[in-house]
C-alpha cells in the first residue's frame, strides 16, 4: 500500500506484505495497520495473487477508511 500528498508519482510506501496461503486450509489473512497520514490525495493497493506468475484468484472483502 502506498500513498501521495500530491497525486504524483512520487508514492511512499505504507506497508509491504507478502503472505502464503499454506496449508490449503488457510485461505483468509486479516491485518490491521493505523497511519496518520495528512494531505492523501492518491491511496494505491496492489495485490498479486501469484507472484510467482501463474493463474490465481484473489479478493478484498473490507477496506476500511477513516
Amino acid at each position: 500500500m502506498r500513498w501521495s500528498p500530491n497525486g504524483d508519482t512520487s508514492l511512499k510506501e505504507i506497508v509491504r506484505q507478502q503472505w502464503n496461503f499454506s496449508p490449503p486450509e488457510s485461505t483468509r489473512e486479516v491485518e490491521e495497520y493505523q497511519v496518520d497520514l495528512a494531505n492523501v490525495t492518491l491511496l494505491e493497493l496492489i495485490i498479486k495473487p501469484n507472484i510467482g506468475g501463474g493463474v490465481a484468484r484473489a479478493s478484498l472483502k473490507n477496506l476500511r477508511l477513516s
